[in-house]
């Protein structure tokens, strides 16, 4: 689970962010929000109007952070790492096909293969990602950005840092989420560990 939650926010920061700065800006703003009550929250409803000009330096922002690149990149990698395993641990509760045996082994591989392939390929034929990058970030840039922050961003993106900082993101989140993971998983699973212990020994007859 923890895996699927940290591939969802790498995916996510790609599409809202693009770029290593920004992507950090918008995880304060996002815990902002969630902090929020429900009463103060904006009317989804309401739309706001950007303006030409802003509008036009958050598309030249995008085009020079390779948003759609560098986010099919991470949802080809999450496809290629991460889905072989969710799809193993869910065809693993089928009894069918919990078996040491070498024959249903071989046809258990066979079948994360094949709906690997067809996630895949669905994910690509019906998520139009250059749409939804569009969707999220144009609202978003606007509304934590002025039309002055936007061209400092895109100064600092044209910069020789700023190129290779827009060429290493992809890796850097993956192996800031595998990182992450290694570090996080076993003091997780420790965590859990002492408090299934302690709650079997409430569980147990107290002795007389």
């Amino acid at each position: 689970m923890l895996n699927r939650i940290l591939v969802t926010l790498t995916l996510s920061s790609l599409i809202t962010a693009g770029s290593v700065l920004p992507s950090l800006n918008f995880t304060k703003a996002i815990a902002q929000e969630s902090s929020e009550t429900p009463q103060s929250k904006p009317d989804a409803s309401v739309t706001t109007v950007i303006s030409p000009e802003k509008r036009a330096l958050i598309k030249e922002l995008l085009e020079i952070t390779e948003s759609s690149k560098n986010a099919n990149q991470v949802m080809e990698s999450m496809v290629r790492s991460e889905l072989p395993k969710m799809v193993s641990t869910i065809l693993k509760t089928v009894p069918a096909l919990n078996s040491d045996r070498p024959e249903v082994q071989k046809q258990f591989s066979d079948i994360v293969s094949r709906m690997a392939i067809k996630y895949r390929d669905r994910v690509i034929k019906q998520i139009d990602l250059s749409q939804l990058i569009e969707q999220v970030s144009y609202p978003i840039y606007d509304k934590y950005f002025t039309e002055s922050e936007l061209r400092d961003i895109i100064g600092f993106y044209k910069s020789s840092t700023g190129k290779k900082a827009i060429s290493v993101l992809p890796q850097i989140m993956l192996d800031s989420m595998s990182r992450t993971n290694d570090i996080l998983l076993p003091k997780m699973s420790r965590i859990m560990t002492e408090i299934i212990t302690e709650e079997l020994l409430n569980a147990l007859p107290k002795p007389k």
